[in-house]
């Protein structure tokens, strides 16, 4: 009977571990996202100097984000991110129309690093 009770108690503390770190998750994303929408507002609007500085400050939290995420999800998902974040400097400098399109991709990444980890019906069976 003490097997029983053990092995559930296991199950729940994974079962919450799983809660916790979809919350978690779903958290750094939305926080991220949001930086990158205050990137995004200023390119469109082509502020040079605040692009410029909204760029620093995504890049100040990069290593909060991919360490926090890297914990619950595999860290080889956010090396694409790290990639298209390192290649926007240019971009904004010389106002490439293309700059647009690589802050969407940007928050492409960011959604689809939470949408594949939620669950799913079929994934669990």
């Amino acid at each position: 009977m003490n097997r029983c009770k053990v092995s559930i108690y296991i199950l729940l503390s994974l079962i919450l571990l799983c809660i916790f770190s979809l919350i978690t998750l779903q958290k750094q994303c939305q926080n991220y996202l949001l930086l990158v929408q205050n990137l995004e507002t200023a390119v469109s609007q082509h502020h040079t100097e605040q692009a410029l500085s909204a760029l620093d400050t995504l890049e100040a939290n990069w290593k909060s984000y991919h360490n926090i995420n890297g914990t619950f999800i595999n860290g080889s998902e956010l090396d694409s991110l790290r990639e298209t974040i390192s290649g926007l400097r240019p971009l904004i400098i010389y106002q490439h129309p293309e700059a647009e399109s690589e802050i969407q991709k940007m928050k492409n990444l960011i959604l689809s690093v939470y949408e594949e980890e939620l669950p799913e019906i079929w994934h669990i069976l």
